[in-house]
């Protein structure tokens, strides 16, 4: 007997009704948790650049002393899943990440929507970071660095 491949299939599209989050948008849902209160936003665009309003995406980071789990009895893990809505946009409550040794503060995000064939892994870090400069996993970005900044708006909002 001969083996056959199964064919890739694409993520997704996913709906909304049936991919509710319990804790909503908030990945650390109690005062519990070390560090600083932030809200990360963005959007998630296809390759035209329109709006992909049908994806979500996982996002996993240690508290704001870097460190994973639930240090807190209580406490979130670190993990949470967002949803896009209509316009591709997203929102996230959390805490700023503290650094894992030598890696500067960062959050790693699972992309799933359709059209991609496996989900996309990525790592979002904040503007202004001095560890930035020291971390070797942004550094091998090159000059594809800036498209993973967020960038402050304002005391609690990165974008």
């Amino acid at each position: 007997m001969s083996e056959i491949n199964t064919p890739s299939q694409t993520v997704g599209p996913f709906f909304h009704y049936g991919l509710k989050w319990e804790p909503g948008e908030h990945l650390f849902p109690d005062a519990k948790t070390p560090g600083r209160r932030i809200v990360l936003t963005g959007t998630i665009t296809d390759g035209q650049g329109a709006p992909v309003p049908d994806a979500f995406l996982e996002l996993w980071q240690p508290d704001g002393s870097g460190r994973f789990g639930a240090p807190v009895p209580g406490s979130c893990a670190g993990w949470g899943r967002v949803f896009t809505d209509n316009d591709g946009r997203y929102t996230a409550n959390t805490v700023l990440p503290g650094a894992l040794g030598k890696q500067a503060p960062h959050i790693l995000v699972v992309l799933f929507a359709r059209g991609l064939l496996r989900q996309l892994i990525t790592r979002v870090y904040f503007d202004g970071e001095a560890a930035n400069a020291g971390d070797a996993v942004l550094a091998s970005t090159g000059a594809r660095a800036a498209t993973l900044l967020a960038r402050p708006e304002g005391a609690e909002r990165y974008v």
